[in-house]
């Protein structure tokens, strides 16, 4: 018989660590469930603490209720849980973590080492599990709580470990699910330690804007305004009854960013990914807030329990609710009783009353909250340099000393040969375009003489920025404009891993940061291309421009930084352009080796040849 059509029961090792894969993606993974453990034993205060990403070393301390004992080895045994007595409890969870997988597929994936010591007892307990397995278990000295810690992630499975991101990447992505609970749960006490060093550090006062305050910054937590609805339909049997209470805080219109990673959904108690409801929020601002960008919002769902699976994913970082549509409706009101205006007449919502339904046991509510004195004002367009009435050579001149245009090298000048006005003649890469006009201030009608050129003003400047970021890294040119005085920017801790992760490439194109303790970074100069465009405001030029940076997926590595750069300090659309600064524009994008398209791959202009014209006329 064939040995590859041979049936044959996996090792119990082989069986646990695959098992493990499925629960433990990377660093971020055990620590999300070592979270939730702990806020299932009634923690009040968590400590995680990372080394090399989490790759190297996890530690998360509470202080919890504690595990008794005789129950201690039990814990590592997979589908071992308190949480679940029988099927019947799966149809109505209470509980964050419910699996009874958490430990036992840690222990699989890494070196695990857990003390624990219930409030009534006077000693702890202390467990070394390793290969899965445990080797030692006795007593030890401990405050009341329990401390789990893991190394060496995926040491014994290399090939799982050569997926896992650089040690930076992996510590923002830890960030991201403390933030997330530091969120969920304002009552907690967080704090993240990365490396040795803080990155977030919440109050657990249970005001939720102390926790976005710690999270987000100040300025954001006193912006954000409170919404609430709560629904109930009519019409059906009480038990069978959709019911949702929702309860947000949400910033202005005014207020908004350029990810989607300032909105944060709870589900209760439970941190959640879901397009549908994001996509609620986000249709609340529709026609409020500029296209591109995003708002900044913390949104607390309630339904019964029966209402909503938490078991859909491996993971639990997706749930399904009964009522999908139902639980849309609610937030997006919500989020519009926030921001004060009442919900679209047109939006067909379901037939719904207000009615009572009692939050989660154990009390996530938000308290009182008064609206803010108004919201964050958003950065206006800054134009061009003023032009001169000036023509030929001095606009050229203009436009070099500006960075529109580069000089010609040697090549270029013998190949080509220099243009009457001194300009480098590029006709091999697009033709002379003169200006015409713009069109809803967003477009550059150019006339050619192969046609007619329509410029989108924005992509050409991201082009023609870009072209240069990456002329100055070649010859190591740091393009920096100081600060008088340096300025302490409140940060994500996401951002802050981010902003370690590509140190070196702000460096090159002229951020000059330093580190602090917690969620901000010392900003003591921005990139001169960013001064120019009259960013006034240091931090908030590094937020968004980091915002900008996490959104950026085409471009990887320096280039990446280079092309956030170049969008962030380009012209926008809606910025008004006089004829010398269309012209400006115009040479410099055909002073470029790739003209055609911006650094993301976009059109920088539409050509409308004078056949095509001709066609189009009947003049053929």
């Amino acid at each position: 018989m064939d040995e590859r059509a041979r049936i044959a029961l996996l090792p119990p090792e082989v069986a646990a660590r695959i098992a493990a894969g499925e629960v433990i993606e990377r660093p971020a993974s055990v620590v999300k469930e070592l979270i939730e453990n702990a806020l299932d034993a009634g923690a009040g205060r968590i400590e995680v603490e990372v080394d090399g990403g989490g790759i190297d070393r996890i530690r998360v301390r509470d202080d919890g209720c504690g595990i008794p004992p005789d129950q201690v080895v039990d814990a590592f045994e997979r589908h071992a849980t308190s949480k679940l007595r029988s099927e019947h409890d799966l149809y109505a969870v209470r509980t964050l973590g419910f699996r009874g997988e958490a430990l036992a597929a840690i222990a699989a994936a890494a070196d695990v080492d857990l003390t624990t010591r219930p409030s009534t007892d006077d000693a702890a307990s202390a467990v070394r599990v390793r290969d899965g397995r445990v080797q030692h278990h006795g007593s030890a000295a401990s405050a009341a709580g329990t401390a789990i810690e893991a190394r060496d992630l995926f040491a014994a499975l290399p090939a799982r470990r050569r997926f896992l991101r650089a040690p930076r990447s992996e510590t923002r992505a830890v960030a991201q699910v403390v933030t997330d609970y530091a969120l969920a749960y304002p009552e907690v006490a967080f704090r993240l330690t990365a490396d040795g060093r803080t990155v977030l550090q919440s109050p657990g006062t249970g005001d939720p804007r102390d926790a976005v305050a710690a999270v987000h910054g100040a300025e954001v937590a006193t912006a954000l305004r409170p919404g609430h609805a709560h629904r109930v339909e009519e019409g059906r049997a009480e038990e069978d009854a959709p019911a949702a209470e929702v309860s947000v805080l949400a910033g202005p219109p005014s207020l908004h960013r350029a990810n989607r990673g300032y909105l944060h959904l709870v589900a209760n108690g439970r941190a959640i990914v879901s397009r549908s409801l994001a996509h609620a929020v986000e249709q609340a601002y529709q026609a409020l807030m500029p296209a591109g960008r995003h708002p900044v919002a913390l949104v607390r769902i309630v339904v019964p329990p029966d209402q909503v699976d938490v078991n859909v994913h491996p993971t639990k970082a997706e749930v399904r609710f009964r009522h999908e549509r139902f639980v849309y409706a609610a937030v997006y009101a919500a989020v519009r009783d926030a921001i004060g205006v009442a919900p679209a007449g047109d939006l067909r919502l379901p037939s719904v009353s207000s009615g009572p339904l009692a939050p989660r046991e154990g009390g996530l509510g938000w308290g009182s909250a008064s609206l803010p004195p108004g919201g964050v004002e958003t950065a206006e367009a800054v134009p061009l340099p003023e032009p001169r009435p000036e023509t030929g050579r001095s606009v050229i001149a203009q436009a070099q000393a500006h960075g529109f245009v580069r000089p010609a090298t040697a090549e270029e000048r013998a190949d080509a040969g220099e243009t009457g006005a001194g300009a480098p003649s590029m006709l091999k890469r697009l033709p002379a375009l003169r200006p015409m006009g713009q069109v809803d201030l967003t477009y550059i009608v150019a006339e050619a003489p192969d046609g007619m050129y329509l410029v989108d003003q924005h992509a050409a400047h991201e082009r023609v920025l870009y072209e240069r970021v990456l002329a100055r890294r070649r010859t190591g040119e740091v393009a920096s404009q100081p600060l008088l005085e340096a300025v302490v920017a409140a940060l994500t801790p996401a951002q802050v891993s981010l902003a370690g992760s590509e140190a070196e490439a702000l460096e090159a194109v002229g951020w000059v940061l330093d580190e602090t303790d917690g969620a901000a970074l010392i900003v003591r100069a921005v990139p001169a291309d960013l001064h120019a465009r009259g960013r006034a405001d240091p931090g908030r030029a590094l937020r968004e421009y980091l915002d900008r940076l996490d959104a950026e997926e085409r471009l990887t590595g320096p280039d990446r930084v280079a092309a956030t750069l170049a969008c962030r300090a380009a012209v926008m659309a809606g910025d008004r352009l006089d004829a010398e600064q269309q012209r400006a524009l115009l040479l410099a994008l055909e002073g470029c080796e790739t003209p055609h398209s911006c650094p993301h791959g976009r059109p920088t202009m539409l050509h409308l040849s004078r056949a095509s014209l001709d066609r189009s006329f009947g003049r053929t």
